[in-house]
């Protein structure tokens, strides 16, 4: 009797001892499930961390922009004379008169060089600029720093079956196309040009401003040397 006893007791602690053990495991597993939901969310918080970082410095950089941006809006929103408005970051040209938008053309604008070496910048200069200049059919040399090394090919002479047999206009002529408009930083505002290393549909001159010439015709036709033209 005492014997079986005994071995009941045995049995008893040994089982109470796997109970014991399994409950510590368990234990065991519970604190790693719990240290490994911490770990998550403290990435998680700290992933949310760095995006709102990322996004405060991106409004910290934009934001002195942004103050150019409106400040040249409201200059040419208080012009009221005709002039041009260069939307940089929607790529969009607007002839306004007495207040009004009179026509939008879509650009394509180049993209901005620092001086290196002999080459000076290419860079587009916001704010209020002026028309230097207006070129019909102009010839423009070409810069160095272009390296393009082609040829200008020989224009072919068109005439009318009018009577005066005057030139027919050639939309597409000269480096920088058949009309252009030189700004007083020395911004350059051209039509698709016909040859030359920029005559490629997405090729456009650094710091420069491309557009059709249908859209380019109506511009050149619409402002005077002397006009306004607020680049933001």
């Amino acid at each position: 009797m005492k014997r079986l006893m005994i071995a009941a007791f045995g049995l008893g602690l040994t089982s109470a001892g796997v109970l014991v053990a399994l409950s510590l495991e368990q234990r065991a597993e519970a604190t790693r499930e719990d240290l490994e939901l911490v770990r998550r969310q403290q990435s998680q918080r700290q992933a949310r961390h760095d995006e709102w970082v990322g996004l405060l410095e991106g409004y910290r950089q934009r934001l002195p922009k942004e103050y150019e941006r409106q400040a040249t809006f409201s200059q040419a929103a208080a012009d009221t004379q005709r002039h041009l408005r260069l939307d940089l970051e929607e790529a969009t040209l607007s002839l306004v008169e007495d207040g009004y938008v009179v026509r939008v053309s879509p650009v394509q604008i180049g993209e901005s060089l620092p001086a290196d070496g002999e080459r000076p910048s290419a860079e587009i200069q916001v704010g209020r600029r002026i028309i230097d200049q207006r070129i019909r059919d102009g010839l423009f040399e070409l810069p160095a720093w272009a390296g393009w090394k082609g040829e200008r090919p020989k224009p072919k002479r068109k005439r009318s079956r009018r009577k005066r047999r005057r030139p027919l206009p050639k939309p597409i002529d000269g480096l920088y196309g058949a009309r252009t408009l030189i700004l007083d930083d020395g911004t350059i505002m051209y039509s698709t040009p016909g040859w030359g290393p920029w005559a490629a549909q997405d090729s456009v001159r650094p710091g420069g401003v491309e557009m059709t010439f249908t859209d380019m015709a109506s511009i050149f036709g619409s402002m005077s040397t002397g006009g306004h033209i607020y680049v933001y």
